[in-house]
């Protein structure tokens, strides 16, 4: 993940210095990969995060990301959530 975000930062350019920003902040709280999604350019971030540190790396990422900006702490309740990895995608095929 982090090589992909180095990749997509710096080969392709379609980072910005916020997405920079909160993938230093989520590496530096605990995630152990953390790269931009969606469609880049203040777009979004996803980060795997051990679950021991789940709550820790929300509280400390709502600090120092959310809280330091009076217009993205308007926004970090519907923007800083934690989810599970999924089966992924299924393909069926008739025999």
């Amino acid at each position: 993940m982090n090589q992909s975000y180095i990749s997509c930062r710096e080969m392709y350019e379609c980072s910005c210095p916020e997405l920079d920003r909160l993938v230093d902040i989520c590496l530096q709280f605990g995630a152990i990969g953390s790269r931009l999604t969606g469609a880049g350019w203040g777009g979004c971030t996803v980060s795997m995060v051990p679950t021991d540190k789940l709550n820790t790396f929300l509280k400390n990422v709502k600090k120092a990301y959310y809280q330091a900006d009076v217009q993205r702490l308007a926004l970090e309740n519907n923007s800083l959530f934690a989810t599970k990895p999924g089966r992924g995608a299924l393909v069926f095929v008739e025999a």
